[in-house]
């Protein structure tokens, strides 16, 4: 039962992530970059950050989303240069697209911007990024969030994502956040 889910909703993430970029407004940063943005207003509890941000609700954040058609892009082509792309290359692309996204911040596009963030099961390569990691509350939404997570890592291929989700173990799915002060300090450009 739990592989027949598993290969419908494979079958369904095109539809589903088409009508979610849509409906989110999600937009890539750049022409090349693996991360998309959402701008939004934080809902839920204040977030205090270790650089002594503060996230309140209301105030306006950044969600980053992955672009899944560029990073299966630089898969196809990596994969037939010979570089392995994750993780070691995926922190490089995402690194890129965090440049891009500060350097966006820097010349005032998203004005008012507090942090970003993301929900991710890479929230340990997050961390090489400068990224803060927190635990999500058990709740529908992130059962939910997880499972869209494995689906869409399991339709990647990706060995090491195939290795972790044959354990016991459920994917854990993490918030990760980076402070607008720690975005342009770590991937803005010095001058």
């Amino acid at each position: 039962m739990a592989a027949l889910l598993v290969v419908i909703i494979r079958a369904l993430l095109p539809i589903i992530n088409g009508v979610h970029t849509i409906v989110l407004g999600i937009k890539p940063v750049g022409q090349s970059s693996i991360i998309c943005i959402e701008v939004r207003r934080h809902k839920g509890c204040p977030i205090k950050l270790q650089d002594g941000c503060e996230v309140k609700p209301g105030d306006p954040v950044i969600k980053l989303h992955f672009n899944n058609a560029r990073i299966n892009e630089k898969r196809r082509s990596s994969s037939s240069s010979g570089r392995r792309v994750f993780p070691r290359g995926f922190v490089s692309y995402s690194k890129e697209g965090l440049q891009l996204l500060a350097t966006e911040v820097a010349n005032g596009k998203y004005d008012g911007i507090v942090a970003v963030y993301g929900w991710t099961a890479f929230h340990a390569h997050a961390r090489r990024l400068g990224f803060q990691g927190m635990d999500l509350p058990d709740s529908l939404r992130v059962k939910l969030a997880r499972l869209h997570v494995t689906a869409l890592m399991q339709s990647q291929s990706i060995p090491w994502f195939r290795r972790h989700v044959t354990s016991a173990r459920p994917v854990q799915v993490k918030a990760v956040w980076l402070s607008r002060g720690e975005l342009l300090r770590i991937h803005g450009s010095p001058s």
